[in-house]
């Protein structure tokens, strides 16, 4: 049996996506517009391209600390190819390193199916008291070491003048809100959460959320990689860790 996709095909000097000839796009649309286009089926009718390519620049690089960048770098630091320490970096993004965005977005997206009368304060009163009661954590609010998230106040602003706002994005900032009045302390949509409100708005499954992620950091991590190659001393990468024992004592055998 075939192998069946409704994404791409390849046919002698020519490949088309969605079923547009994606040598058409080279110089005349932008790389937003085609992962739109992947992710959605279609072309954005609007701006939405605009903002995917927004998105992608704000997710490119956040320095050494993230998990993914150290891991790539250190696998690049024991003479691995330059692939590997790609595929090790990614590999290190996780549920707790770049998965607020994915699950930001299934919170709001799934509240917003629940109870699509609610209008954003009432929905949000509801979400937060949930997440109360359960002790739970909502994902994509606050930031350790932003506060707010420059990156988050700038894709915000973006997606309300391109037209992009919807009932997700009310409901992520009335949540923020929500959880300052109830907590007594500012937890602003980081990062993760905006992406999550503004990709939701724009028809997005929430399972891309990660997606968005990891080819907007892709890019960052390739320089890391590449500067670790170029100027790294092998083994030096990673420093000496202030580590405490807390097994047995020596024993005899």
């Amino acid at each position: 049996m075939p192998i069946k996709t409704a994404i791409s095909q390849i046919l002698p000097g020519k490949i088309l996506i969605r079923g547009y000839n994606l040598a058409e796009f080279i110089g005349r649309r932008s790389f937003g517009d085609i992962v739109y286009l992947l992710f959605t089926g279609e072309l954005p009718q609007e701006r939405e391209g605009e903002m995917i390519e927004a998105i992608l620049v704000s997710s490119a690089d956040h320095g050494l600390t993230p998990p993914s960048t150290h891991t790539a770098r250190a696998v690049a630091n024991v003479g691995n190819p330059f692939q590997a320490a790609m595929a090790a970096g990614i590999l290190a993004i996780g549920e707790h390193h770049g998965g607020a965005g994915e699950a930001c977005a299934y919170l709001l997206q799934e509240s917003v199916r629940a109870y699509p009368d609610d209008l954003p304060d009432a929905l949000a009163t509801r979400v937060v008291a949930e997440a109360r009661a359960q002790k739970r954590r909502l994902p994509g609010f606050g930031h350790r070491f932003h506060n707010p998230d420059p990156r988050a106040e700038q894709l915000l602003a973006l997606a309300n003048e391109l037209g992009i706002s919807g009932k997700h994005v009310a409901l992520a900032q009335a949540i923020a809100k929500e959880l300052e009045r109830t907590t007594g302390r500012a937890l602003p949509l980081n990062v993760d959460g905006a992406i999550a409100a503004i990709l939701s708005d724009m028809g997005l499954d929430w399972r891309y959320g990660k997606a968005l992620f990891i080819i907007g950091r892709a890019a960052g991590m390739a320089a890391h990689v590449y500067e670790e190659m170029a100027t790294g001393t092998p083994f030096k990468f990673i420093a000496p860790l202030d580590v405490e024992y807390v097994g047995v004592k020596e024993r005899e055998l």
